[in-house]
């Protein structure tokens, strides 16, 4: 889920956004602080929901609502504001949810749950991820395109945790093995995890990886995996195991040993 968080205040915009970065199934949020600067970023990029203050300067969260819903219609809106008068005019314009300051993580997260349950979209993709030989990931047959091939790789390393949560050091370590943790490579990894929601977003994907507070890791139950029927016992997939496992992936050696030694003791 993506989320868009608009607050004319910047300590109440950073607490909100901390607050909704914590739920795990929130994949992208973006904050800011002026109107017009939203509306921007919506024209280039859609999201799924607009949580919004409603008393703002340039444009009041009412007037902001309709316009995001013309520029995105499936936008869902909810208001969190300081005032209990607007509540017939927000849900005028349609909002999904009408919260008061301050809003506890509960709150928020209730209300973002219910808009995830009723906006279950109709058409699904096959997502199937390959780990035997090279890795691959294909939507509907066919493979995704990544922008780096670091992002490709970053999303293979959460592949192999099995949907356990990773943290952004132990990501710097996969991907940056022979340098520091720095200002420098911090930024780079953010690149890197941009780049890698973009790609799975174009593609159809978008929620395959999940976030929270700095911590990564992939939905398990949104794609078959040769890796996974082999762990389960599949026989079929036990057999085309050919002794590679995300062989272009020097950290991936460790995984293909334990492989080659389960083929073993099943003999």
């Amino acid at each position: 889920m993506k989320v868009m968080v608009v607050d004319d205040e910047e300590l109440s915009l950073e607490k909100i956004k901390e607050q909704v970065e914590s739920f795990d199934f929130v994949t992208e949020v973006a904050a800011f602080n002026n109107p017009i600067h939203a509306i921007d970023a919506l024209k280039i990029s859609a999201f799924d929901v607009a949580i919004l203050d409603i008393e703002m300067f340039h444009i009041d969260g009412i007037e902001l609502a309709k316009q995001c819903k013309c520029i995105c219609p499936t936008i869902k809106i909810i208001f969190l504001t300081g005032y209990s008068n607007y509540a017939v005019k927000a849900f005028k314009v349609r909002a999904s949810g009408y919260l008061l300051k301050p809003a506890s993580d509960e709150e928020i997260k209730e209300e973002l749950l219910h808009i995830q349950t009723v906006n279950v979209p109709t058409s699904t993709v096959n997502i199937q991820i390959q780990t035997f030989g090279n890795f691959e990931v294909f939507i509907n047959r066919k493979p995704i395109k990544f922008e780096r091939t670091k992002a490709k790789e970053l999303l293979a390393y959460l592949v192999s945790r099995k949907g356990a949560y990773v943290n952004g050091d132990e990501l710097l370590s996969i991907l940056y093995e022979d340098r520091p943790v720095t200002a420098s490579t911090k930024s780079q990894l953010r690149s890197i995890i941009s780049s890698l929601f973009k790609s799975l977003r174009s593609s159809g994907a978008d929620g395959l990886v999940l976030k929270r507070r700095n911590q990564y890791a992939v939905d398990t139950t949104l794609f078959a995996c040769d890796y996974y029927e082999f762990l389960k016992g599949n026989v079929e997939v036990i057999n085309s195991f050919m002794g590679e496992f995300m062989s272009n992936y020097a950290w991936a050696e460790f995984i293909t040993g334990y492989l080659e030694n389960t083929l073993i003791d099943r003999k």
